[in-house]
């Protein structure tokens, strides 16, 4: 018998039971997280949202820490140059005069003098630990990537209080996750059987490939990476693009944003600059490091790579491997999938939309459930409905329906809504299956 093929794409609100910071948190946090400004008492991330607030069209609904972060990777491009022996600046740069530079600009070159390799003298921070460039960057792109630095291993951090997972301790495993485990496990069971299971995550964590792989269901669960559940404390382990591309039957756990445990490489094994990426066991602390790998992913635009795409440079990135092998694998997944699941996502990100879109389109017999306590709130319903809905010929053939309070049919049934959160509609779930089997018996 051929097995059926089942697709979950997990966004933020997936992992909130499990610890994960819901967006609102994450923003207040970059707000206050990072360099001053150069009166010394205003962050340059708070200052860049209220400049978002005041600016005409935006307000606090439009702006999180995606937003915030975005802003500072323009600014990298922006002040970076481009070119091995002649260095010619971005595109942009001979068209704009920034009228912000007094503020967030806060730093100076240690000596005074700006050489191929120079040191930033950066208030709150200690010379004698300062970074020294590579050779290639501006200053003012050098301090915009430690400042980026630095808020990413905010996040990081905010990341591995819930993700840890290593042979000797687990945030994971728990005994206080005991109970939101097992009905994870159980719900995947249920709706998965022996079928092939196809996780993706927007998330930066490992959990649910830890999860099903420590089970009593035993799931095998490839995440791009050749390696259990735990991975050894000295490893660094390559990405099998291949197999991402090739491997349509194993069970997978897809990292399409990054994970806080990869880390990348500025030069590769020839000692070029080809960035690569490899996953290891603990989180990977940006500010840490000694060096901040770039590359031009489109002509004048230099971007910084980091192991965690956030802001709105994510298809930019994403063309790197395994980000470009693991988004193309969802694409052809999402149009040959009998059920897509999709928890907890704000179907803010275009590449993502892009596959629902044409896996609606071509892929007929699909059926996809979306869960999410706020879809009927703050017209979330009607933006699904035009950037994803829109899409099918059955837009209009029929009215959506209420089946419930909280669940909703679109698309002549093959879609379904559940206004709940995840864990609700996890219980829900499993309690209409065993109902089920007992009225059978």
């Amino acid at each position: 018998m051929t097995k059926k093929r089942n697709v979950v794409l997990f966004g933020a609100g997936a992992v909130i039971d499990w610890g994960g910071p819901k967006t609102p948190d994450l923003t207040d946090f970059v707000r206050n997280c990072g360099f001053y400004t150069r009166d010394g008492k205003t962050r340059i991330t708070e200052f860049i949202y209220n400049k978002l607030i005041n600016a005409p069209g935006y307000d606090k609904n439009d702006i999180n820490f995606e937003t915030i972060i975005n802003v500072i990777e323009e600014l990298i491009v922006y002040y970076a140059n481009h070119g091995q022996r002649k260095k010619v600046p971005a595109l942009m740069k001979p068209f704009f005069s920034p009228n912000f530079e007094q503020e967030i600009l806060n730093f100076s070159v240690i000596g005074g003098e700006i050489k191929q390799l120079y040191k930033l003298h950066i208030p709150g921070k200690d010379d004698e630990w300062a970074l020294m460039n590579h050779g290639q960057e501006t200053p003012e792109q050098f301090f915009l990537q430690q400042l980026l630095a630095h808020l990413l291993t905010g996040i990081t951090i905010e990341i591995d209080h819930y993700a840890y997972h290593t042979a000797s301790k687990s945030n994971v495993i728990t005994e206080s996750n005991k109970e939101i485990n097992e009905l994870f496990q159980d719900w995947i069971h249920l709706v998965n059987g022996n079928d092939t299971l196809r996780m993706y995550t927007l998330n930066y964590d490992r959990n649910f490939k830890i999860l099903l792989a420590r089970s009593k269901y035993q799931y095998e669960i490839f995440e791009g990476f050749d390696c259990g559940d735990v991975v050894g404390y000295t490893d660094q382990l390559k990405p099998q693009a291949r197999r991402i591309l090739a491997d349509q039957d194993s069970n997978t756990h897809y990292n399409l944003h990054g994970s806080v445990f990869w880390r990348v490489r500025a030069l590769n094994q020839y000692q070029l600059e080809l960035p690569e990426f490899y996953l290891a066991c603990g989180a990977y602390l940006e500010q840490n490091t000694n060096e901040f790998p770039t590359f031009q992913s489109e002509k004048g635009k230099t971007v910084f790579l980091t192991n965690l795409i956030t802001g709105y440079q994510k298809t930019q990135r994403a063309i790197f491997s395994p980000f470009r092998q693991m988004q193309a694998a969802f694409d052809r997944d999402c149009i040959f999938c009998d059920k897509l699941i999709i928890i907890g996502y704000s179907f803010s990100d275009e590449h993502i939309n892009s596959s629902i879109r044409t896996a609606l389109q071509e892929n007929k017999n699909l059926h996809i459930e979306i869960i999410d306590p706020s879809f009927k709130k703050n017209e979330f319903d009607l933006m699904v409905m035009l950037k994803i809905f829109a899409a099918s010929d059955r837009m209009y053939s029929d009215f959506p329906k209420n089946l419930s309070e909280n669940v909703h049919s679109f698309l002549s049934g093959s879609v379904t809504v559940h206004a709940k959160t995840f864990r609700n509609y996890m219980e829900d779930t499993l309690k209409k299956a065993s109902r089920s089997n007992f009225n059978q018996h």
